[in-house]
């Protein structure tokens, strides 16, 4: 039987797998050897694809009727109807009533792009998905501090460093369970864990240290003072990099380690010999996740935990924390363009990463503000299960003049839709996903379908969901569509690609063919010999252009001996590193 290679989408490490069909079933899953990223590695939560693979299904558009229920419609009815409605909200009350939730999940991005040319035909200028119940506080904390994120190189690292997360079983980078026996069986290295529970991650940790649920920052903001208080700090690093130092050593210098040691509940010897360990280390990699990012002081946790690698100079380099290579702009920070601060429309929550915090949602709609939301349009999500306070929201979607959803079951969110668009699942369609964290090594992953639409089912996928809504709402085609029948040639003529260039691997926007630069001294692995990857020296590819970037915008990277970072206003008490914007 033929395996068929496509990657699992249950979580963001998205590791290469291959599937065996029987008809539809998807019999048989193993590890992608050949992917460059996972190399065959793979857990036990890919073998429950088919379940959701093959579970039920939507399989034609679907409009609300008078009597509460739903009737089969055509696409042509379904987009026409859509179309028109909306553009019913925004002649009445503006662009700005129109709200967009979801994008895309775990393996399912490439909707989620053509999402933006639907809201931007709309004048819609609010959205948000699950990113903002989870990590909203890390992205503004670390915008502040450095203009990005960062993430820890678990790979390489000597020590390495989990704060409320179990990655042998909820993953988060590439073959999480053999790089943690890899470091726990390695005598140089050392795995250390906070977390309350003993979980498997910790079993085999070198320190765990278990503060009382609650208290994370108590044991965060013991651990840096014992770094400032013992001295322990990278003074090289701080001295070229780092701005507002002073106040954060003034501030942790008082802290009184011993007595926060005791709120935690954590013995204050192991809090300095896990501290001491940190500070030792040629290379210290440091990973957070939902555990100290969704409990009481979860931005504090985070500033807290950026403190611990960035005062150890534990940035930018292999074994550390490191910006990542984006392959699309998943997170908005300074580092790409100037944030500015916005505001959502009603109860005037601050604006992360361009979402609207999950938890105001409700609130943004159930008022007689003018400027309330008052259409939604939901792809690949569930907020009337998955937000906080469930009975609350699903009022606000019955008190909505219109809700859209796509996806491709009926959801709890479907059934209270207005209009209901099915798509193909992640393996009936060509997909991607933007979760290209990792460093050094990082890849981009162009999946083929697996299998067909389920028979007898009419469904679109997103991207020509979107395009469709556009050229309803009448928005001119772009040239790539015109320039369809006519080949590669005449769409590089419109993009204004020289003549000589045109249909070179490598030149012109959206060739999925191009690999990213490589990113430090390490060897590049292996690359994939099967659909698209993007990665670090990939074998017969030309590197892209480089972007001219504007000089206030402009820092270092791994390689370069400068952090990529950017200076800005002064904050008390958050130390800044400093970039390539002037004084």
């Amino acid at each position: 039987m033929t395996w068929h290679p496509s990657a699992c989408v249950l979580c963001a490490s998205n590791c290469g797998i291959e599937i065996q069909l029987d008809g539809r079933r998807l019999a048989r899953i193993r590890g992608d050897k050949e992917h460059p990223g996972s190399q065959g590695y793979t857990c036990e939560k890919a073998l429950r694809l088919d379940h959701y693979q093959n579970g039920a299904r939507l399989t034609h558009p679907l409009r609300r009727t008078p009597g509460g229920g739903f009737e089969r419609v055509g696409w042509d009815v379904a987009i026409a109807e859509v179309a028109r409605r909306l553009l019913e909200v925004r002649d009445a009350h503006g662009g700005e009533t129109i709200f967009y939730y979801g994008g895309g999940g775990q393996g399912n991005h490439l909707g989620g792009s053509y999402a933006g040319a639907t809201m931007r035909a709309l004048g819609a200028r609010y959205r948000s998905n699950a990113l903002a119940q989870e990590k909203t506080g890390l992205f503004w904390v670390s915008d502040r501090m450095f203009g990005n994120v960062a993430f820890g190189d678990m790979e390489h690292c000597e020590v390495a460093l989990f704060v409320g997360k179990n990655p042998w079983q909820s993953h988060g980078f590439p073959r999480a369970r053999p790089t943690l026996r890899e470091i726990a069986r390695d005598p140089g290295r050392c795995l250390i864990v906070i977390d309350p529970r003993r979980t498997e991650t910790a079993e085999i940790a070198d320190i765990h240290l278990r503060p009382r649920p609650g208290t994370d920052a108590w044991l965060l903001a013991a651990l840096n003072a014992v770094l400032v208080q013992e001295d322990l700090l990278d003074h090289a690093f701080l001295a070229a990099h780092a701005e507002g130092l002073d106040e954060v050593r003034a501030a942790l210098g008082e802290v009184p380690v011993a007595a926060y040691c005791e709120v935690a509940a954590v013995p204050e010897a192991e809090v300095r010999r896990a501290a001491r360990r940190i500070a030792a280390a040629e290379s210290v990699a440091v990973h957070e996740d939902l555990g100290v990012q969704m409990t009481l002081h979860s931005t504090l946790n985070s500033y807290l935990d950026n403190l611990l690698w960035l005062l150890t100079g534990n940035f930018g380099r292999l074994g550390t924390n490191n910006p990542p290579i984006l392959f699309a702009p998943l997170i908005q920070t300074s580092y790409d363009r100037p944030q500015r601060e916005r505001r959502s429309p009603v109860s005037g929550e601050r604006i992360i990463s361009g979402l609207v915090p999950s938890n105001v949602v409700a609130e943004e709609i159930l008022t007689d503000h003018p400027a309330r939301y008052r259409a939604m349009l939901v792809e690949s999500s569930n907020p009337a299960h998955s937000l906080a306070d469930s009975p609350r929201m699903r009022q606000a979607l019955e008190a909505l003049d219109l809700l859209v959803v796509i996806d491709v079951a009926m959801t709890e969110t479907a059934r209270m839709a207005d209009y209901v668009l099915p798509a193909p699942s992640q393996f009936e369609k060509w997909e991607a996903t933007y979760f290209t964290f990792e460093t050094p090594a990082n890849h981009f992953h162009l999946r083929r379908p697996v299998l067909d639409p389920p028979p007898g089912s009419d469904l679109l996928p997103e991207p020509e969901i979107h395009a469709r809504l556009c050229e309803a709402m009448g928005v001119p085609a772009r040239p790539h569509r015109a320039a369809r029948g006519a080949g590669r040639g005449a769409r590089g003529l419109r993009r204004g690609i020289p003549e000589g260039r045109r249909g070179r691997p490598g030149h012109g926007r959206g060739c999925a063919g191009r690999p990213l630069p490589h990113s430090g001294p390490h060897p590049p692995r292996r690359q994939r010999r099967r659909g698209v990857a993007v990665g670090a020296g990939a074998p017969g590819r030309r590197p892209p252009p480089r972007r001219r970037t504007p000089r206030r915008h402009r820092g270092g990277g791994p390689g370069t001996g400068r952090a990529p970072l950017r200076r800005g206003a002064r904050r008390p008490a958050r130390p800044r590193v400093r970039g390539g914007r002037p004084r």
